[in-house]
């Protein structure tokens, strides 16, 4: 799987707050903090606010500098107190429920996740919207139909749909499992610019020929896209970049055949060989290799060993899953001196998905923000 980028700031709860700071107390009890912070973690399972009960949103008075909020769960106020705090512009909101009204804040970038999410109505400005795992039948009401507004789709597995509003979005980033339909882009009339990633094998688009439904489309970047049939591939009148980002190295040399002297530039990156996909093709850390060999290697074998107990495990031996998971974050913190905010998070997707259908993603947040130490 391919380490994702979206996530760029460090969580406040690892913080480590000099003397001097400020007192600030939402509900949950006084904590001193930095007065400049710019990233706050006000997730109930933090601890800077009650898990129930009134917030009290006037300590972000005390933080002018806030720039990002990460929340969780039902509203409570986070939207009006977004909204009257024009320098908040990165909402991460997770757990979502209900019908999201954002239209009055500042935001520029949005990330949502939720099995009980509706609908979300967002701000003139916004530039990105996240969303993980969404449910069926989300709406989006963004500012001309999502015209200007880029969208990052998350799922674990092969289904995907579009959010309805969206018939504009023209740039969208969709990262699924094993497998794509590209039958999924049928209402976006103004597509221009897909980038299409991978998390499992065998990496696969499904219906290919209906990419051609996208006459505007201008780029193209496919990642991990190991079961890739070079001849699949439309003839697309606009395309002009073609962007390979993992890939069979025999994929990457037929591409740049068939587009040779043509408008359309093809550009490949960390291609592979058949013998290396042999060994690392089924490890979704196998990109870390690439980076360190040592580290790379030693988060492969992490992940195998919590697979292999996981798959050993009886249907009902929920507590043999769990003490897979919590040696899986362990073996990681062996190797926490290489794992930086990119990693972290990749980390967080690969633990999400050996827990899948077994245990709640919320209780599987909480175990790993509370044993990770990276």
């Amino acid at each position: 799987m391919s380490a994702d980028s979206w996530r760029t700031f460090r969580s406040v709860r690892d913080a480590r707050e000099p003397s001097g700071g400020i007192t600030v107390d939402f509900g949950g009890g006084p904590r001193e903090m930095v007065p400049g912070a710019r990233v706050l973690n006000l997730r109930p399972a933090g601890g800077l606010v009650p898990s129930v009960g009134p917030v009290d949103w006037t300590q972000l008075d005390l933080l002018p500098d806030c720039l990002t909020v990460y929340w969780s769960g039902p509203d409570r106020g986070i939207s009006d107190a977004v909204s009257a705090r024009p320098g908040i512009r990165f909402l991460y909101w997770s757990d979502a429920e209900g019908d999201l009204d954002l239209r009055r804040t500042h935001l520029g970038t949005v990330r949502l996740d939720g099995v009980r999410l509706r609908s979300v109505r967002l701000p003139q400005g916004i530039e990105t919207l996240l969303l993980f795992e969404p449910p069926d039948g989300l709406r989006v009401d963004a500012p001309s139909e999502g015209a200007d507004l880029e969208l990052r789709l998350f799922q674990h597995g092969a289904r995907v749909e579009i959010p309805a509003g969206l018939r504009r979005t023209s740039k969208i980033w969709i990262s699924v499992g094993g497998e794509f339909s590209a039958a999924a882009l049928a209402t976006l009339a103004e597509l221009r610019d897909l980038r299409l990633t991978f998390d499992a094998t065998p990496g696969v688009i499904t219906e290919p020929a209906r990419l051609s439904e996208h006459p505007h489309l201008h780029r193209l970047e496919l990642g991990d896209a190991y079961g890739l049939d070079p001849a699949s591939l439309p003839v697309l009148p606009q395309l002009r970049s073609l962007v390979l980002e993992g890939a069979r190295r025999t994929t990457a040399v037929r591409l740049r055949g068939r587009f040779r002297g043509s408008p359309t530039a093809v550009s490949a990156r960390r291609t592979k060989s058949e013998s290396w996909l042999a060994e690392h093709l089924d490890n979704p850390f196998r990109d870390w290799v690439e980076e360190s060999p040592a580290f790379g290697r030693a988060a492969c074998a992490a992940y195998t060993r919590a697979r292999r107990a996981i798959d050993a495990a009886p249907p009902d031996g929920l507590r043999a899953v769990e003490q897979a998971l919590g040696d899986f974050v362990a073996d990681l913190n062996a190797i926490s001196e290489d794992i930086d905010t990119v990693y972290r998070e990749h980390a967080w997707t690969v633990c999400t998905e050996l827990a899948a259908g077994l245990i709640p993603v919320a209780r599987v947040r909480e175990w790993f923000d509370r044993d990770r130490r990276f």
